[in-house]
């Protein structure tokens, strides 16, 4: 048995997830550190301003360039909620253009904003999934896919009205997202010089750790916990075979599912400085991403989480929970490699063909039936 195949669950991996979340507290304490004008920056800068002779001057010195980065740092609170308004109706303004002005001038800034988050989702899903499944089914596909791996038209066309129904409900996020921000709710700014281009990289760094963190054990806990699966995720699990995965497969979820695993972007927001608009493309560049993670190719880009891990987690149910990258799977003990997989296969295979007598052979015979059975009973159990 592969060290995989034994993951810690939740009792266990409690004390890997206490330091975690001890090392990530002091890491964001001392990122609001080091925000250019912020009060614990200004306190700490004084403090080490009085230091005797040249250790003042050098820290005088090295917060004076600290500051610089961040000419916008002492923006009142109300221009910067000023400044995510209309940048908000801006973008409202550029994508409803479809709409008569009547329609548009008539519904709530809400609404609007609802609704271009619609049009944006739904514009990234079909034009993403319809350029990449030409690219790798009608451009490439005799030598990308072996024969019969490609996936019928009707999956392609279950896949994109489950992501149809779901769309309005999805864009419900991003939406009430702008609108807590707009209300000052959130730790989001609206411009990098608010903070400070080294700065504005660290608070994006620490975002997106947090981000990792939720979206695995977000996107775990709707397989471990019964009622989450068979209720919200299992219709996403459909499409547990290789030639039922397609790019369209990508928003493919019941939509509370759906909205659930992007719940981690908006909770983050509340408590880790990020730069707004950064936090919108993100959550839309998901839309991207899910395209390619369900497209079967292994990109062997190590520590992306690819396709080749998402084809595994979708024909397992047990393995390769995380969002971008393997590092929650690593330190949780879920990740298994396709390279893994490969090797486990093959192994199985030199098994069944290897003249080693009738007991090996039985031993064999037995050993796949346990495998079968066990995999029977996850998906019983799910």
């Amino acid at each position: 048995m592969g060290a995989y195949d034994c993951p810690r669950n939740w009792r266990q991996g409690w004390a890997i997830t206490l330091v975690f979340a001890g090392t990530y507290a002091a890491a964001l304490l001392a990122t609001y550190i080091g925000i250019p004008g912020g009060k614990l920056n200004l306190l700490v800068a004084n403090a080490l301003a009085q230091l005797p002779g040249e250790w003042g001057v050098a820290a005088r010195n090295l917060q004076a360039w600290w500051l610089s980065w961040a000419p916008l740092r002492d923006m009142p609170q109300e221009q910067r909620l000023r400044l995510l308004v209309e940048e908000n109706q801006w973008k409202n303004d550029l994508c409803l253009w479809v709409l008569p002005e009547s329609l548009q001038a008539a519904m709530p800034h809400f609404v609007q904003t609802w609704v271009r988050c619609f049009l944006l989702c739904a514009a990234v899903y079909f034009a993403m999934s319809a350029l990449w499944t030409y690219y790798i089914y009608y451009c490439f596909g005799d030598k990308l896919f072996e024969p019969g791996t490609i996936p019928a038209f009707k999956d392609v066309m279950e896949q994109m009205r489950v992501s149809s129904q779901a769309m309005p409900l999805y864009s419900f996020l991003p939406a009430f997202t702008e609108l807590t921000s707009e209300l000052g709710l959130t730790a989001s700014y609206p411009r990098i010089e608010n903070l400070g281009l080294p700065m504005y990289c660290i608070c994006f760094f620490m975002y997106m750790v947090c981000v990792e963190f939720g979206v695995y054990w977000m996107h775990r806990g709707l397989h471990e916990i019964k009622w989450a699966y068979k209720y919200l995720h299992n219709e996403h699990h459909k499409y547990n075979k290789e030639h039922t995965l397609s790019p369209f497969a990508g928003l493919a979820f019941n939509p509370l599912d759906g909205m659930l695993q992007a719940v981690p972007y908006t909770l983050t927001l509340l408590f880790c400085p990020m730069h707004f608009l950064t936090h919108e493309i993100l959550l839309f560049f998901t839309g991207v991403w899910t395209t390619n993670i369900h497209d079967n190719l292994h990109a062997k880009v190590y520590p992306i989480m690819g396709a080749g891990y998402h084809t595994i987690h979708h024909t397992s149910y047990k393995h390769n929970y995380g969002h971008y990258t393997v590092f929650f799977d690593q330190l949780y003990g879920t990740m298994l490699t396709p390279e893994e997989e490969q090797e486990e296969k093959a192994a199985r295979k030199q098994q069944a063909v290897s003249p080693a007598g009738s007991v090996s052979g039985a031993l064999d015979g037995e050993e796949q039936s346990l495998r079968g059975l066990d995999a029977a009973k996850a998906v019983e159990a799910h």
